[in-house]
């Protein structure tokens, strides 16, 4: 790993990143902080203690709740859950503005499904990443507003028919909401008892600040200089879900890098602690054809709206992030990899076919970086080359 630690350590000297913590495991098993994850008042180094943003890396342990929720017979993938969400469910499909700025609308005649939430082809997006949602919101005197609930963050007109199309956005939110609605608990209170607790994980939580040994863990927000090009400290650490009320599962928790890997790992070998391995199996699955799929090659057709290193090739999206369905010009990652990155430039990998998983934390804005990209790819590589060197004991 020696090339990968001098990429970092010369990143970290240069500015071009504050501080770092990856982790993999499998095949392979490193872990290594860099750097500092607070530069003032006073520097403190990065450790693998270390508490990160999660962002929408939040999202792998949402869906791994609802396909427990499903393993148990609790609810089905294709079961119409949108008496769950009644909000969600009352929203019309929006498709287009009149000339005066006037919204039109339509009503949506199809089921909503955990299906369409878990592989974002419920129809809806994000703000930022979608100019219609944007207009609408604007109109409404609520665009850039924080929510204290999902309802009242992502309570917006969808962007097309559940099932027909493809866009990144609150999908994994609105998940939450139905696992807390079928489980009787708070989603922080279910993962903690069917995730992180089957796991020993004592590092991951959606409220760092009720628990003060985190709390002063946490690694402070840094963001990209215009001026200079180097990494700075933010004055404050920036919240992804800002006066949030309640969890927000595709962006809300916190976490050690060692505490997610554990996650990513159990995947990995299939050890039935989150999931069985029948379950587990249809997680990789592709999802999309038709609509989906053609929306999704469109987006990844540029992909640097999106955090990580996503080079041409076949892409799916799966129950759990996106899918390498075929052959890329990353041509290290194996047909069937798993993959996915948060806002804050953090970004984890599991391939099952080579045997490794890791995670790459940062904690840096504006998201999907290109100067740390060139650091996930690289960490990610050289854990690739060392899985080559040492020959694996099984094959998953």
């Amino acid at each position: 790993m020696k090339d990968f630690e001098h990429l970092l350590e010369k990143a970290v000297a240069d500015g071009v990143v504050i501080g770092a913590v990856v982790c993999a495991k499998g095949n392979v098993n490193y872990s290594n902080a860099f750097g500092n994850r607070a530069i003032r008042p006073k520097a403190e180094p990065m450790t693998q203690d270390t508490v990160f943003v999660l962002a929408s890396m939040t999202k792998l342990m949402t869906s791994i709740a609802v396909l427990q929720l499903v393993e148990r017979g609790i609810v089905a993938m294709d079961d119409d859950i949108a008496p769950l969400l009644p909000v969600l469910a009352r929203q019309p499909i929006l498709t287009g503005f009149k000339e005066n700025g006037t919204p039109i609308t339509k009503d949506r005649k199809g089921p909503i499904t955990l299906r369409h939430l878990l592989t974002h082809s419920v129809g809806g997006s994000y703000e930022f990443s979608s100019g219609d949602i944007s207009q609408w919101k604007k109109i409404q005197g609520t665009l850039g507003k924080p929510g204290t609930t999902v309802d009242e963050v992502f309570g917006h007109p969808l962007l097309y028919e559940p099932g027909e199309s493809w866009s990144y956005g609150s999908a994994s939110d609105w998940a939450g909401k139905v696992v807390e609605k079928l489980s009787g608990l708070s989603l922080e209170e279910y993962m903690k008892r069917h995730i992180w607790a089957p796991l020993g994980l004592e590092n991951i939580t959606f409220w760092p600040d009720t628990n003060p040994d985190m709390a002063k863990r946490l690694c402070s927000m840094s963001i990209r200089d215009t001026r200079s090009g180097k990494a700075v400290q933010s004055r404050k650490l920036i919240p992804m879900t800002p006066g949030a009320r309640e969890a927000f599962g595709g962006q809300g928790a916190y976490a050690t890098m060692g505490d997610y890997t554990e996650i990513l790992n159990s995947l990995l070998t299939d050890d039935e602690r989150l999931l069985k391995r029948e379950t587990a199996a249809t997680m990789f699955q592709p999802q999309l054809s038709g609509g989906p799929q053609k929306a999704l090659d469109e987006a990844f057709s540029n992909p640097q709206w999106a955090v990580g290193y996503y080079p041409p090739g076949a892409y799916n999206w799966c129950l759990g992030g996106l899918l390498v369905e075929g052959k890329t010009e990353a041509s290290w990652r194996k047909p069937g990899t798993m993959l996915w990155g948060g806002a804050i430039n953090s970004a984890w990998f599991i391939d099952r076919a080579t045997g490794v998983c890791g995670v790459f934390g940062s904690n840096l804005l504006p998201s999907a970086d290109p100067q740390i990209e060139v650091l996930m790819t690289g960490f990610e590589e050289e854990i690739y080359k060392k899985a080559a060197k040492e020959r694996p004991k099984t094959h998953l």
